[in-house]
């Protein structure tokens, strides 16, 4: 095929196509006829020859467009050049939008999330096109942000803290001083109240209205607790509960020593008209010596009791001959031994100490709760309550034995001992079920406090005869401020362990979020 041939196919597709005869249409479809039958021409590629001595920008500018011709080439070169006013024009132009972008730059760490996400935008806008419009659609996104820009935000900081709008590097600061000095108030209100709490005095009441004076300023000033005066007012509060609590101690024992003085002048008006033998007294003795009390201060008690029957014994021989034959007074007296045995025996089950557990008694707790509800309505000194009781302790019981039983209520008392601070008071509630007293403890303190024994008696190896018994406990929590009274509080720490069982033990209730 020659290039006549290619002009007359030209021609005639032009023909067929109903194109009109114009230099344009013929070149485009001279050229795409002369590719198709493989024909390489000058002037079919003379317009890839002249975009291919572009420079990059302009390369890279004209993919933009569909650039297939000469003439659009060249118009395309003549709209650029028509843009350009002049070197040093362009020259500001440049400065002017570096400028532009080193500010959004800027703008792009500035601590607004909006103006940040602004920046950004302008920036990847420049990046694209820098003309006339760009920065006119930029200049009004900037306008409307201003105007719309709300600095009430720093308002809500007035009331903690000096704000200035400014500097809000000063502001931060401001802020975090205030925080500290919170922190700082909390720390001293916490203080303030355990200085309460502890100068109250254990064995009478005599010091209420000036601790009630004391924990009221305390309560709405605590800072007044590094002032010279507070700190003189403690002190001397220290002492006059120390002098007090000696002075009641004092006064119980000399009613102690005349009630034991007025009981031995008994027994020896009741011998004096008595048939008692020397033997019968001796027998009286041993049995005052065998007297097993254990570790409740009765040791006074005993000793007293045994001085007075070795003075029997002494009188005995010059009583003997005016002793009666009737022994019925004997009699009583042993019933009466046997009495005060039992008396001592139910004392000691009563006591404040859970002897298997080592922890607090019922007892214990009974006055414990009470004292604690004393100072929350007497200084507001907030407590917590907690009921623990082990799952499934019956079957323990069944499968391993009573025995078995008591080795792990013995390892959950040394637990709870390990646990709990030297403030809190944790005994034996009844059977397997617990009772903790938490005084200044808010009701998330005493969750958290449950949870970490709740996972402590979980994890821990109980062992019976080199068995393991598995063992789990649930708890129900109560916080003084929930209820109207501590009848309620306790009801209400029921509940909340009745609730752990129910849905499926092992677990704290109410649960922690």
């Amino acid at each position: 095929m020659t290039i006549s041939d290619i002009v007359r196919e030209t021609l005639k597709t032009l023909n067929s196509n109903k194109m009109p005869l114009t230099p344009d249409n013929y070149a485009k479809m001279f050229c795409k006829i002369a590719t198709k039958r493989g024909f390489d021409l000058i002037d079919c590629n003379r317009n890839k020859r002249f975009m291919s001595k572009l420079n990059p920008f302009l390369k890279e500018d004209t993919s933009k467009y569909n650039i297939n011709t000469t003439e659009e080439l060249l118009t395309y070169l003549i709209a650029t050049l028509n843009r350009i006013t002049g070197q040093e024009k362009n020259r500001q132009n440049l400065i002017l939008v570096t400028l532009v972008k080193r500010l959004l730059q800027s703008m792009t760490v500035l601590h607004n999330k909006k103006a940040s996400e602004l920046a950004n935008a302008s920036l990847e806008r420049i990046e694209y096109l820098a003309d006339y419009n760009t920065f006119e659609i930029i200049k009004d996104k900037w306008f409307e942000f201003l105007t719309n820009y709300d600095e009430s935000l720093f308002d809500k900081l007035k009331p903690y803290c000096h704000v200035d709008k400014s500097d809000l590097e000063l502001t931060i600061n401001e802020v975090v001083t205030a925080l500290e000095h919170a922190k700082e108030d909390k720390t001293i209100e916490s203080m303030a109240s355990m200085i309460v709490s502890s100068l109250t005095p254990s064995l009478t009441d005599i010091m209420d209205d000036e601790l009630a004076t004391l924990s009221y300023e305390l309560k709405n000033a605590p800072h007044i607790i590094n002032t010279q005066d507070v700190q003189k007012r403690i002190s001397n509060l220290v002492e006059k509960r120390i002098e007090i609590d000696r002075e009641e101690v004092k006064n119980r024992i000399l009613s102690l020593d005349e009630l034991l003085g007025d009981v031995s002048d008994k027994i020896v008006n009741l011998v004096n008209n008595s048939s008692l033998s020397r033997d019968r007294i001796s027998k009286i003795k041993r049995e005052l010596q065998s007297f097993d009390h254990g570790k409740h201060n009765f040791e006074t008690v005993k000793a007293r009791l045994t001085k007075i029957a070795d003075s029997l014994e002494v009188e005995t021989d010059l009583l003997s001959k005016k002793m009666q034959k009737d022994d019925a007074v004997v009699r009583a007296l042993q019933v009466k031994i046997k009495k005060l045995e039992g008396a001592l025996s139910v004392a000691k089950k009563e006591s404040k100490k859970d002897f298997l557990t080592a922890l607090v008694s019922k007892r214990g707790l009974d006055e414990e709760l009470n004292r604690v509800e004393k100072s929350f309505i007497r200084y507001k000194i907030e407590y917590s309550i907690c009921f623990f009781d082990i799952d499934y302790f019956k079957k323990v019981n069944d499968t391993f034995g009573h025995e078995a039983g008591d080795v792990i209520l013995k390892k959950l008392g040394a637990i709870f001992i390990d646990l709990k601070r030297d403030v809190d008071i944790i005994g034996r509630y009844g059977g397997e079920e617990f009772l903790a007293v938490l005084p200044n403890t808010p009701l998330s303190g005493a969750l958290v406090f449950s949870e970490k024994v709740r996972k402590k008696v979980e994890s821990f190896d109980f062992l019976y005869k080199n068995e393991a018994v598995p063992v789990t406990i649930s708890v129900g929590v109560a916080h003084c401020n929930d209820y109207k009274d501590q009848k309620e509080m306790i009801a209400g720490a029921d509940k909340a362990l009745y609730a752990a069982k129910q849905t499926g033990r092992n677990r704290v209730m109410p649960e922690v979020l």
